[in-house]
């Protein structure tokens, strides 16, 4: 991936990439905004969203509503990795900037970035005309264009057209060996089709190669869902179990609670009433999870309809 320029910063660790734009930032912020854009390949490859928006949100905070010169995409990217704490008129002057560009970004990150954070929120065909725009990028910029085209509601193409597009891109980032670009593709892939069990399969894989905990336990959860709907009840007691597992040692309640109710209906359909009461009465304790509880009072008539019944 063309980062513009960064040579061998993507063997430096998270901390000392934070710690170089923090010194930056007290120096030159012209120097720290060209760290923030120079190591946004950096941050994407790795999933380390957290620290590319605070190194961002750092600088941002020193360059206030003032673009420097010659550095508007280096804002850009400074403003979509913050954007979650960034002023008003800063996501103002990162939205001129993308009107204003009339040809491809220098960044390869910046079009995925830009339609994955702004996209949702602009207009299908302005989402189009950026894609376009950079669709003569490197090899990277070039797969990251189909994703964002087949992506979900950020353009007008067809169902059939997006899912081609999507499968494109994951063609392209398995080649790139790009593990979160592939999770990306394969994660909107798994809403084109009827039968997700492979792709479930296969986005578990990346989730767990990409360290995502939290990912990892929701996606257990859904393919235990699919093996308990297929009728594999032990590879959904299987699947769920790791889910609690991961959840558990995560410290993500709320995905505690769901590998639980997947557990109950297992065990309820494997004739193991009193594993699965278990099971509901533990969700009954989480607290402040009213949508787990909804659902697990809802199975416990179930279950208590099921022994009323044997």
């Amino acid at each position: 991936m063309n980062s513009g320029g960064s040579g061998g910063l993507h063997s430096l660790e998270a901390d000392q990439v934070v710690s170089a734009i923090e010194r930056a930032c007290e120096s030159d912020l012209r120097t720290a905004l060209r760290l923030v854009a120079r190591y946004s390949a950096y941050w994407w490859s790795r999933g380390l969203q957290d620290e590319a928006a605070a190194a961002a949100e750092r600088v941002l905070s020193m360059l206030g509503r003032s673009v420097p010169v010659g550095l508007d995409e280096e804002y850009l990217l400074a403003v979509l990795h913050g954007a979650a704490s960034a002023e008003q008129e800063q996501l103002e002057l990162a939205q001129q900037i993308v009107a204003a560009t009339t040809g491809p970004f220098r960044y390869s990150v910046t079009v995925l970035l830009w339609s994955l954070v702004f996209g949702p929120f602009e207009s299908a065909e302005l989402v189009e005309e950026v894609l376009e725009r950079n669709e003569g990028g490197d090899a990277w910029a070039r797969a990251a264009v189909e994703l964002c085209r087949g992506y979900p509601g950020l353009t007008a193409e067809t169902p059939d057209e997006a899912a081609q597009a999507l499968r494109t891109a994951l063609g392209r980032f398995r080649m790139l060996d790009d593990a979160w670009g592939m999770f990306l593709a394969v994660g909107a892939l798994r809403q084109t089709v009827d039968e997700p069990l492979d792709l479930t399969t296969e986005s578990l894989a990346l989730a767990e190669q990409l360290g995502l905990d939290e990912e990892v336990g929701v996606l257990l959860c859904q393919r235990g869902d699919l093996y308990r709907r297929l009728g594999k009840l032990e590879d959904a007691r299987d699947d769920y179990s790791q889910a609690l597992d991961v959840s558990e040692r995560a410290d993500l309640p709320e995905t505690a609670a769901a590998a639980r109710i997947g557990l109950a209906r297992t065990e309820r359909l494997c004739g193991n009433l009193p594993a699965a009461r278990t099971h509901l009465s533990a969700v009954l304790l989480f607290p402040e999870l009213e949508d787990a509880h909804f659902e697990a009072v809802h199975e416990l008539a179930v279950l208590n309809a099921s022994e009323a019944s044997a």
